[in-house]
């Protein structure tokens, strides 16, 4: 096999899949399902980034599944993910291995980025009021016009352009 030089763009993609495993497995088969899901990944050529072992958790609503020809509802999961990279002509072929296994209540793969990208606690949207601090700053920044915006801006530029 040769090796990529640095000038070759790899075809690859880094993927995520979030999964929900169904909650009849026990917690001592867990490690062998998860592992399951991980290897079936990885035997379609991924190699895995990083990965969240499933916890068990209630779901939002009650999911249907059918397995064996039987609907099945479930109420509660294991959820876990894997991020990883796989060629990109492979993806197809792992969404529809995933689809039949049958110990998935539902999965989700999407392309992403290798970058850590959990999200922070805070919550997004929510308002906190100004301490007096913050009230004193913006009381004491001077208003600029438009033309001294942009004369700042040009000089910050120039002085990364220097550098």
């Amino acid at each position: 096999m040769e090796e990529m030089t640095q000038t070759e763009v790899s075809d690859n993609g880094v993927y995520e899949v979030g999964f929900i495993l169904v909650p009849d497995i026990t917690e001592e088969k867990l490690p062998e399902a998860f592992g399951n899901v991980k290897n079936a990944i990885v035997e379609m050529g991924a190699v895995a980034i990083s990965e969240e072992f499933p916890k068990l958790m209630t779901l939002a609503y009650t999911m249907e599944r059918t397995i064996n020809n039987k609907i099945e509802r479930f109420k509660e999961g294991y959820f876990g993910w894997i991020k990883f990279e796989l060629p990109s002509e492979k993806v197809e072929g792992l969404e529809a291995l995933l689809r039949l296994r049958t110990d998935l209540i539902r999965h989700l793969l999407i392309k992403t980025v290798r970058e850590n990208t959990i999200a922070s606690k805070k919550g997004f949207g929510v308002r906190r009021r100004p301490s007096g601090n913050e009230v004193k700053d913006k009381e004491a920044a001077p208003e600029m016009s438009k033309e001294q915006i942009d004369r700042e801006i040009e000089a910050l530029v120039d002085d990364k352009a220097a550098a």
